[in-house]
């Protein structure tokens, strides 16, 4: 997965080459969600056309090359072949071979080291042709005029294969780099479903202690309670516990607070069609309530407030846990580890505890966390759009580049465990239906037994490793099975950003210390050391802290996409 999110779980991944390109995402939670209760409308979609514009190539070559600079960005997860470098590889020479684009990378930094420096070229209007940015940095750009009308190159070159990425779930990712009605910067998607929340839980521990999955949450507390008094791993000591809690209150908070229709650091529609901020609600406040009963009742681990996720992913890991909130991808990390403890152990996916009214509302964050610009003074903007065609027409299932893609290059021994896709030029962006599709081809191929079934091509080799019980191959058909599965389950029942603007003016100076503000007192309602009472004040500070001018800043861009 490959996350902006946030989380830097690729250095987490490191013991398998492999789950980076099995999911290829990038995940990380993205705390400025905000959620209408449908999916999102096409208003955001840049064009209503579905093909490039009239006898335009997509993919027309630069006669002679053109050479275009990006940034290049190192790390543990990408390796290269003998003889190839982040200069010089593969990729590079199939981008100038098919479109006469020779990308050079102005400089190469870590990963770590990457958003310093590209603010730092941001701030000096010394910035490469194309460059991967992120939401403040993009609307710093636009604003300061340093990035490139893309509007005429997206309508005229877009393939219909890149379109399919872009626009998917109504163009959302479009928003946040759209200014009078004008493209400044290309979404870079991840899955569509990256940060909806699945519950899993350990199948072994509920059937020694004879218990049903859970699907409410009342159900859900007395399982929990039970895997942390009745010494679920046999060992004689109390040293379990049910629901697995980091202290940046991810997913597992998400799981349990939908059931309430709370939505934490989420912009939500209320009946009269303003966007509130989904922390201060009165949901919120049952939601903690829960919260703190589960954690009185050491149905949580009681140790959370220390842990971040790495920590809590160890210890899932390590047998510790039985309940564990997470993406669609965790079968591969970290419940793929917990094998490795107790080879007898097993995960299964299940849809997290429905409301009251018994329906499933999961919050759906934001899967667009950056954005692909071009610089104001670049002699080929479209070059963009076109090298975006080509990745796209490699990776997307009907592309007519698969089979070099995934035959040719990823398939050649020489590429084995090398993350090829963290090649793509100018920056890898995803397919955000993919796995869903992937999904239901498994399950067809699992009721009938036949891998022919499989046809996508970053399917077919999964469900090969599946079926030869190669590394990994337990985590492809859990998460592609069981876990789109349950995501097919909640139907287009999310609830969804509203916000999708850039930072407001309140925002940037207020977020911060309202973001901690809001976690600091969570945590403390949920261990105790506060009485729900103290959500109130909450409340009532995080509005006058500033809370009240960026809920006018958001309505009113809200009035203005109208």
């Amino acid at each position: 997965m490959i996350n902006k999110r946030t989380r830097s779980f690729a250095a987490l991944l490191a013991a398998s080459a492999l789950i980076l390109s099995s999911a290829c995402s990038s995940g990380n939670n993205n705390e400025n969600g905000g959620n209408s209760t449908s999916a999102p409308v096409d208003s955001n979609t840049p064009s209503e056309s579905s093909t490039p514009a009239a006898n335009i190539d997509p993919l027309g070559k630069y006669d002679p090359p053109i050479e275009v600079s990006v940034v290049g960005t190192t790390g543990s997860n990408v390796l290269f072949a003998e003889g190839e470098s982040i200069d010089d590889n593969i990729m590079t020479k199939k981008y100038l071979e098919i479109l006469g684009i020779q990308f050079k990378n102005e400089w190469v930094s870590d990963a770590s080291q990457s958003l310093e420096k590209l603010n730092l070229a941001i701030n000096t209007n010394n910035i490469p042709d194309i460059s991967k940015v992120d939401l403040n940095q993009l609307s710093r750009m636009i604003n300061q005029d340093q990035v490139a009308d893309l509007t005429e190159a997206y309508e005229t070159y877009a393939s219909p294969l890149l379109r399919k990425s872009m626009e998917y779930g109504g163009g959302t990712g479009f928003a946040p780099a759209k200014k009078d009605g004008k493209i400044y910067g290309m979404p870079v998607p991840n899955d569509y479903y990256e940060n909806v929340a699945i519950m899993y839980i350990r199948k072994d521990w509920l059937e020694k202690l004879g218990l049903q999955p859970p699907k409410t949450i009342d159900e859900l507390y007395e399982v929990a309670k039970a895997f942390s008094e009745r010494d679920p791993d046999g060992n004689g000591k109390a040293d379990t516990y049910g629901i697995a809690l980091d202290n940046a209150l991810g997913m597992a908070f998400d799981g349990v607070s939908s059931a309430y229709k709370a939505y934490r650091a989420t912009w939500v529609k209320d009946d009269s069609g303003q966007l509130v901020y989904g922390s201060i609600q009165p949901e919120m406040k049952e939601a903690l309530a829960k919260l703190q009963d589960l954690y009185a009742a050491k149905a949580i681990d009681q140790e959370f407030g220390a842990k971040d996720w790495g920590k809590t992913a160890d210890d899932v890991g390590a047998g510790k846990g039985g309940i564990y909130f997470g993406a669609f991808w965790q079968p591969l990390y970290p419940l793929s580890t917990t094998m490795s403890h107790t080879p007898d152990s097993d995960w299964n996916a299940y849809p997290i505890p429905v409301s009251a009214d018994g329906s499933l509302m999961p919050k759906r964050p934001n899967n667009v966390f950056s954005w692909m610009v071009a610089s104001k003074d670049m002699e080929h903007p479209e070059a963009l759009i076109k090298s975006m065609n080509l990745w796209a027409e490699m990776w997307i299932e009907g592309g007519q580049y698969n089979d070099l893609f995934y035959k040719d290059i990823q398939g050649s021994p020489q590429y084995a465990g090398k993350e090829i896709h963290q090649y793509a030029k100018p920056y890898f962006f995803d397919d955000p239906g993919k796995n869903m599709v992937i999904g239901g081809q498994f399950k067809e191929a699992a009721a009938k037994d036949d891998g022919s079934l499989v046809t996508h091509p970053d399917g077919v080799w999964k469900w090969n490793a599946y079926k030869k019980n190669e590394p990994n191959g337990w985590a492809y058909y859990k998460y592609l099975l069981e876990s789109e599965g349950v995501l097919a389950q909640y139907g287009d029942s999310f609830v969804h950003e509203s916000y999708l603007g850039a930072p407001t003016e309140t925002m940037t100076k207020r977020q911060a210390s309202l973001n901690k503000l809001e976690l600091e007192t969570f945590t403390k309602i949920i261990m105790g050391k506060a009485d729900i009472s103290e959500f109130d004040k909450f409340a009532s500070d995080w509005k006058s802290l500033g809370g009240d001018d960026i809920t006018k800043e958001v309505n009113a861009w809200a009035s203005a996409q109208q």
